[in-house]
């Protein structure tokens, strides 16, 4: 029976658990970004003392040749009954190696070269003798049996000599040659002096900026602590997400680091074992686009969460268990292919597949965020899940990667099964409000339910709803922010151009600066942005760090006398990486914050794919910009492109969509208890 009944919201209950420190989980966050960076150091200073191929070539010695080539074992038993060596003629090659194998026989055996070369010993019932021919013993060869010779117990061995392919310099040098033009980049060069007005030009808007702080919103913080304390207490266990904000934090985190180990691990550990295993660069390419494309295209999962729920397990909480499903066993059937790298057009299409249900459980982990996070804690809880995943994105590649040489590539898949499925566990068992079920077959309880007009919501009113969240200024300014943030990543594609071709770094040197120490400055990046967003305001973060990204990368671009220095090298890139992260952490927030909940899984995953826009759009600009100019100058350009963000967040109002469309929908007063 239903039974109207007016209640008061418990969603305006600021609720912290006793035994949760936000301090606690900082403190976690900076020892795993340490713990990463120190890691990371050792390899960077080891790559120093690495042997040249030149040095390994000289030092390879004949034998060497001979014992890689080792890979045939030929097997030679006994038929006791006709007295014979079964079989009795081989045929092999220098290096490789017969192997004379009996047990249980009834008479004894050897086998013993006619000359003396090899000899199995004392004839005996059981024998296991191996011998493998060196370079320079090719020939024929004749051995017996010695107590059965006189019974025609004779055996030969054919050995062919080794072939061994002289290396042919001149079209190496020419691959070589070929491969330096395609990665080169350009000589044209810009004057810094026409960059200058410009830079200028940017100061003095920062500080008009600062000097109006009030007019552009430079103090207010996206995680807004004036949200009054209600009375009210809760009439939940304490246990749902929008009750606790521990569950709220780790359900997040663990969420976002199950985001983080597949995409490490297909995006590094697995292309990299398909390019060892000879597939070709195109293909490559084709299967990363597949992986890619769920990620262009996520903004369609918006409409589908929003409008399909089971509000009995939660809005968002069904969708997420369904993804992380589809993950797994996506991931397990890849155990089945014996042999990946010749079943590209398979592993391709399950890479899609894959990233499908990644992308449905990123759309949905969103939506769950812009649901349950509390205003006071949207800088703070973003940085711990960004944070999160990039945890994830070093087990999944610097992990994985590191151990497939002991475990294989099916090794490496199989312990990703059981993480996935632990890491599962936690939005299994947690509930996101008071009275849902933990599984379809637990028994009804008392649920918060908006009322019937909402739950018969169908796509058009969706549709409507979203054309009414993008028609606010903020947010269609919004959309120019989230197209403007990633323009500059054409420098990303350029950076291994200039450290591997031009200073010589090694590729050991470069992918541990790159994957370690550069992806734990990321990560105290947004951990740090996250708190000085909350305290001096989000906007103010975002506008003076863009504009502190910029002057370090104009800084490296000018300052090319200084490049054969790596230490100097690796702290431009990690200022530069620190500043950009503070930037990041803090659009992410308020892209959130302006947000209207009754479409937050549509608009937020909208702005998320023009930030995927944003990067390809940086991607595509390499080819043009870097075949044309020279280093120095492609720093310039990113550097001026990198303020355009601040001229698309100065005018961004954090509050205007709920003072104008409000937060109802998912936090409704009237409510009906079942």
């Amino acid at each position: 029976k239903i039974k109207k009944t007016s209640i008061s919201s418990p969603y305006h209950i600021r609720y912290y658990p006793k035994d949760m420190g936000r301090k606690s989980v900082l403190a976690l966050g900076i020892v795993s970004v340490l713990l990463i960076m120190t890691f990371s150091i050792s390899i960077f200073t080891n790559t120093n003392q690495d042997i040249t191929e030149d040095d390994f070539v000289v030092e390879m010695s004949k034998s060497d040749l001979v014992n890689e080539s080792q890979g045939e074992v030929l097997t030679v038993t006994v038929d006791s009954t006709n007295l014979r060596f079964t079989p009795d003629t081989i045929t092999l090659q220098e290096g490789d190696t017969v192997r004379f194998f009996w047990e249980n026989q009834l008479l004894p055996h050897n086998a013993v070269e006619e000359n003396g070369l090899f000899d199995s010993g004392e004839p005996q019932r059981n024998v296991e003798y191996n011998y493998t021919f060196q370079l320079g013993e090719n020939g024929t060869y004749q051995y017996v049996c010695e107590p059965h010779e006189n019974l025609g117990m004779i055996g030969t061995i054919i050995v062919e000599p080794q072939e061994i392919v002289e290396p042919e310099p001149e079209p190496e040098a020419e691959v070589e040659e070929e491969e330096s033009e395609d990665l080169s980049v350009g000589d044209g060069v810009i004057s810094a002096v026409l960059f200058t007005p410009w830079f200028i030009g940017m100061f003095v808007l920062v500080g008009f900026i600062t000097l109006r702080r009030e007019r552009f919103q430079l103090g207010l913080a996206f995680e807004d602590d004036s949200v009054e304390v209600s009375n009210e207490v809760s009439t939940s266990d304490g246990n749902s997400l929008v009750d606790n904000y521990r569950a709220r934090v780790l359900t997040l985190c663990a969420l976002y680091v199950a985001q983080g180990i597949p995409w490490g691990f297909m995006t590094v550990t697995f292309v990299t074992y398909l390019a060892v295993e000879g597939v070709s660069a195109g293909e490559l390419a084709f299967l990363l686009t597949l992986g890619t494309l769920p990620w262009s295209l996520k903004f369609l999962w918006g409409p589908i969460i929003d409008r399909f729920q089971y509000r009995q397990m939660g809005k968002r909480r069904p969708w997420i268990l369904i993804a992380q499903t589809g993950m797994i066993i996506v991931l397990a059937s890849i155990l089945f292919i014996p042999n990946p790298a010749n079943e590209l057009t398979l592993i391709a299409s399950m890479f899609l597949v894959y990233n499908i249900f990644t992308s449905l459980q990123d759309v949905s982990t969103d939506a769950l965020a812009v649901d349950i996070l509390k205003p006071h804690e949207l800088e703070k809880v973003n940085s711990y899940m960004f944070t999160a995943k990039s945890v994830g994105g070093v087990i999944g590649g610097a992990g994985l990667g590191t151990i497939i040489g002991f475990v294989g590539i099916k090794g490496a898949i199989l312990l990703q099964v059981p993480i996935l499925l632990l890491i599962m566990m936690v939005p299994l068992f947690m509930t996101e409000r008071p009275g849902e079920k933990l599984f379809p077959w637990s028994e009804d309880g008392n649920i918060w339910v908006v009322d019937e007009i909402e739950e018969r919501k169908d796509f058009k009113e969706i549709l409507s709803k979203v054309k009414t969240a993008f028609s606010l200024r903020s947010t269609q300014l919004g959309i120019v922010l989230s197209l403007v943030m990633s323009i500059s990543a054409f420098l990303i594609a350029v950076l291994p151009e200039l450290f591997l071709r031009e200073l010589d770094w090694s590729q050991e040197k470069f992918n541990a600066t790159k994957g370690g120490i550069i992806l734990g400055v990321s990560m105290l990046g947004y951990i740090v942005g996250g708190q000085l967003g909350n305290r001096f305001g989000g906007k103010s973060i975002i506008i003076y760090s863009a504009l502190g990204t910029a002057l370090f990368t104009a800084t490296w671009g000018l300052t090319e006398s200084r490049w054969e220095d790596g230490y100097f090298m690796m702290t431009i890139w990690c200022l530069r990486t620190f500043a950009w992260s503070m930037v990041s952490i803090n659009i992410f927030s308020l892209m959130m914050r302006i947000t209207w909940s009754e479409v937050g899984g549509t608009q937020f995953t909208g702005y998320m794919a023009m930030m995927n826009l944003s990067a390809i759009i940086g991607y595509q600009l390499t080819e043009p910009i870097a075949s044309r100019y020279d280093f120095p100058t492609l720093f310039l350009i990113a550097a001026a492109l990198e303020t355009l963000v601040i001229f698309a967040a100065m005018f961004i109002d954090p509050d205007e969509t709920r003072r104008t469309l409000g937060t109802s929908g998912p936090i409704p007063l009237d409510a009906e208890i079942i």
